[in-house]
């Protein structure tokens, strides 16, 4: 239960830093299963090709494999997410500008953090739009 608004606001945007993380290990966890599929897919299609020219569905089946595969593949490339915050610069601000409250500690870290919550919601959901 938080004690003030601030607590409150710092809560939300620590939870939905937490959200995001979860969401992106989601992410990756679906696209290890598709980079799995489509290369058993994909060692079926080499197979039944083998003895012949694909035709026009075995030249789809190769393009879908490789947007496929490029696709899982660039989901599980490291990308620059924050999912933490660390408490030494709330410290640092702390002692250059003094706040006096433990309020205004946590207005100041959930304004630093609500930044990091929309960089990595922007790269989360890149060219569509959040709901």
């Amino acid at each position: 239960m938080a004690d003030s608004i601030e607590q409150l606001s710092f809560n939300l945007a620590i939870g939905e830093l937490a959200e995001q993380e979860r969401a992106l290990a989601t992410l990756r966890t679906c696209a290890g299963t598709v980079l799995a599929a489509a290369s058993v897919a994909g060692s079926f299609l080499v197979a039944a090709t083998r003895h012949g020219s694909p035709g026009v569905i075995g030249v789809l089946a190769m393009v879908s494999f490789a947007l496929c595969s490029g696709s899982a593949i660039w989901v599980l490339l490291p990308h620059t997410f924050v999912f933490a915050f660390r408490g030494q610069a709330l410290l640092r601000a702390s002692d250059r500008t003094s706040l006096p409250s433990v309020a205004d500690a946590y207005r100041a870290a959930g304004a630093w953090i609500e930044p990091l919550v929309h960089g990595n919601r922007t790269k989360l959901t890149g060219a569509w739009p959040s709901a």
